[in-house]
């Protein structure tokens, strides 16, 4: 089992254990978190199969997403989650993503978790570019990505099929050279 973390102030970034399943089911199949999300377990068995994989799983293994728990700090609880996209080709840009429970929204757990994985991305493993892309209509994690520095690249328009519909995307990039000028 991996026991990667990232730490912050407020949080800690874990890997995501087969315990987390009934947890995760319980936020990610509302309606108000599935809508923008591309995994939206439909029942119970499908995120504990999930927990199953990832709790197994190596950062960084081409063409996978690892999902990290984004925990509280002091006392542990489960908040949401976040994952990096490791692309299949090492030239390629990882992209992430966050989800969290709406009880827990609003106190900065997205910007916190971005910036844990952005800078374990760049200082850890090395990388070129992040990517990171969301439906326009999702407004708060647009401004997420702004806070974390990351430019818009592109507003596609109806480019991508997304539960029933076409749907715009919006791709958001940072480059190293930003992060270490930021990091300043």
């Amino acid at each position: 089992m991996n026991e990667l973390e990232l730490k912050a102030r407020t949080i800690i970034l874990r890997c995501m254990r087969p315990a987390d399943a009934e947890t995760l089911f319980s936020y990610r199949s509302l309606p108000e978190v599935a809508r923008y999300q591309d995994w939206a377990p439909a029942a119970v068995d499908e995120a504990h199969e999930l927990a199953e994989t990832q709790a197994e799983l190596e950062p960084g293994t081409p063409g996978t997403w690892f999902q990290f728990i984004i925990c509280h700090r002091e006392d542990g609880d489960m908040v949401g989650d976040c994952g990096i996209l490791f692309p299949e080709d090492e030239h390629q840009s990882p992209e992430f993503g966050i989800a969290l429970h709406p009880d827990h929204r609003r106190r900065g757990y997205a910007t916190v978790a971005g910036q844990l994985m952005i800078d374990y991305l760049f200082g850890e493993l090395g990388v070129h570019r992040v990517a990171a892309r969301t439906d326009p209509r999702n407004l708060p994690p647009i401004a997420v990505l702004n806070r974390l520095g990351l430019r818009e690249e592109a507003h596609f328009r109806q480019s991508y099929w997304h539960r029933g519909e076409w749907v715009d995307d919006m791709v958001f990039a940072m480059l190293k050279e930003e992060w270490e000028r930021e990091r300043g």
